[in-house]
């Protein structure tokens, strides 16, 4: 195919070096790394003279590419016989990574199935939305009375379409991953903001209102056909790419979030944003709460995506803070300036 290809590896002390940058051009707190592995590959690809890039940004969307498609699925089935303990085991199919052995029918049920009616228009996002929403734990209690009378899942239900309830469950859940992951996310803090902090421009021909029409005009199973993502994208690619490619399962993409800040020698940012003085004058988390995060982070236990976007949260909320409302500290400016010189793995 005469491509070309630059192969670098990424470790998860790259991400701490780099995470303070990152944050830098993002302008806004995260609850993923995954934004720093894009930062590096963009420098990589300006360093080899690439001003100028393509990704495939909005092909899950379009075609249903997500677990979360099947999920909703899934969740559907299941609920129909809430009763049933077979129906559950579907999910085993689709995570068999998570909550592995005999207490996985359990944990299912509890996540997935005790996540809300799916009468709810955002049926099909509420388990990721609670999930995350467990970041709410380590608010301090100032921070919190702050928030009282602030509701974001109401406010996204009323700023849905009036067409919204006329929909597939397929079509909402889509509309829902367009509005509030691939536009303020993907598209802007792990994409544009990370390929332009090297000066690169991302292109997204996916998100081609033409191509987008037509995927937004085709029956929901073109795409999702049984637990088969991305069914038309994949039988047009058929006739262009190796089998071995066209039908490959996919892949997440995944960044180190707990392991990245310590393991190894972390850098002297992450002591420092996480000490109980520094989380009591920026106010937004509670110390005690924090420490105890801290503690299953160093003794390796805090194996969990629901722990591992805590972390990330404080962490980038203290950069945050420190580099756009206050004067920031001197030892992190300077590991802020080291993340855009230093070489990748030094």
């Amino acid at each position: 195919m005469r491509s070309r290809h630059a192969v670098q590896y990424i470790g998860p002390e790259d991400i701490a070096r780099v995470f303070p940058a990152v944050i830098r051009h993002t302008e806004t707190p995260l609850v993923r790394t995954a934004p720093a592995p894009l930062y590096l590959l963009s420098r990589l690809a300006r360093e080899r003279g690439i001003k100028v890039v393509l990704s495939g940004e909005g092909a899950d969307e379009l075609f249903y590419g997500y677990d979360l498609f099947k999920e909703t699925v899934v969740r559907q089935f299941c609920l129909r016989q809430p009763e049933s303990t077979s129906r559950p085991r579907l999910f085993d199919r689709l995570y068999p990574y998570l909550a592995p052995g005999t207490r996985a029918g359990e944990f299912w049920r509890r996540f997935f199935l005790g996540a809300g009616s799916a009468d709810d228009p955002l049926f099909s996002h509420m388990p990721r939305f609670r999930l995350t929403a467990w970041i709410k734990e380590f608010y301090s209690d100032d921070f919190r009375a702050g928030l009282r009378g602030f509701d974001a899942l109401g406010e996204l239900r009323d700023a849905l379409p009036p067409a919204f309830a006329r929909w597939s469950t397929l079509a909402r859940a889509a509309y829902l991953e367009m509005v509030t992951l691939l536009s303020p996310y993907l598209l802007a803090s792990q994409g544009d903001r990370m390929a332009m902090a090297h000066g690169v421009e991302a292109r997204v021909p996916y998100l081609d209102h033409r191509l987008f029409e037509f995927a937004a005009a085709l029956p929901d199973r073109s795409k999702l056909r049984g637990l088969h993502e991305k069914d038309i994208l994949r039988r047009w690619a058929a006739a262009l790419l190796p089998a071995s490619a066209a039908g490959r399962t996919k892949q997440p993409y995944r960044a180190p979030d707990v392991p990245a800040f310590f393991e190894g020698t972390p850098p002297e940012y992450v002591a420092e944003l996480l000490d109980d003085a520094a989380l009591r004058r920026s106010g937004v988390f509670d110390p005690g709460a924090v420490a105890g995060l801290v503690r299953r982070c160093r003794a390796g236990h805090a194996t969990g995506v629901r722990e591992g976007q805590a972390l990330v949260a404080v962490l980038s909320t203290e950069l945050w803070q420190r580099e756009f409302l206050a004067a920031p500290a001197v030892d992190v400016a300077e590991h802020t300036q080291e993340a855009y010189s230093a070489p990748i793995g030094a």
